[in-house]
């Protein structure tokens, strides 16, 4: 039996966990949502990554797109200053991606600092641009990419408008804060997203402390949720109910 129908049981398991959580929420059928995921790579989360935290996380977000993406399938970026925009995440290659993408991956770049606003921008870009901007950005991209392992470390300008109407859920996970410079970019990025059909759920994961910023941001704005976790090793059932919230809900019902 190969290791991918090995993982598949598990898969089918929190998917139904997803379920269950959205019947609560008066959601049993939601519409069909896009899923993201971007993670803190930055020096402080490496722990996380090498004891298989990480992993474990995005294979419970890959649990909450088989629910809502019509592929089952997760868009999925890393970032310290800068930002990485992985091969799309599916079903196939659940247990592994985080290994298999990510740690033995040499070309990205981790261990770094930590910036929300560059890959905030090509999220927005990537779900919104129009199909001949992000093609190019992406080339480009790609070529600086070979040469230092990262994205740009400002943010690009956003769309004028969306280019389609499909809605956008973005998994957006850190274990610490940003500078103050990069504070500024992510309040009026998360501000204009709001003319676009994206919600942010922004987790914060450890001390408290270093998330005050994410926790003002996300009372002030309808588009963006935040959660405290202090530790990722909790249940699925924990983990889906505090991310899939009444206010996400209602966003969802209102697209």
């Amino acid at each position: 039996m190969s290791a991918i129908n090995l993982h598949k049981p598990a898969l089918a398991t929190r998917a139904d966990n997803v379920s269950i959580v959205l019947s609560k929420r008066r959601l049993p059928r939601p519409p069909i949502v896009r899923v993201a995921a971007a993670l803190d790579i930055s020096g402080s989360a490496k722990e996380l990554y090498e004891s298989g935290i990480i992993q474990e996380t995005h294979d419970r977000m890959l649990g909450i797109a088989m629910k809502f993406d019509d592929n089952g399938e997760i868009d999925t970026w890393t970032f310290t200053e800068g930002f990485d925009r992985l091969p799309t995440a599916t079903p196939d290659n659940y247990g592994s991606y985080i290994t298999d993408n990510v740690l033995n991956n040499a070309s990205l770049r981790k261990w770094g600092g930590t910036k929300y606003a560059p890959v905030m921008a090509d999220i927005v870009n990537f779900f919104f641009a129009s199909a001949e901007k992000p093609q190019a950005q992406k080339e480009k991209r790609g070529f600086f990419s070979r040469l230092f392992g990262t994205g740009s470390e400002e943010p690009a300008p956003l769309p004028s408008a969306p280019a389609n109407d499909m809605p956008a859920w973005v998994l957006f996970v850190t274990d610490g804060q940003n500078p103050e410079p990069d504070r500024q970019h992510v309040e009026k990025l998360l501000r204009d997203s709001r003319k676009f059909p994206i919600y942010w759920s922004l987790i914060g994961v450890g001390d408290p402390r270093e998330f005050a910023f994410l926790r003002q941001v996300a009372k002030e704005l309808p588009n963006v949720g935040f959660l405290h976790l202090e530790s990722l090793d909790i249940s699925d059932q924990q983990i889906y109910e505090q991310l899939i919230t009444e206010e996400f809900c209602d966003w969802v019902r209102a697209k």
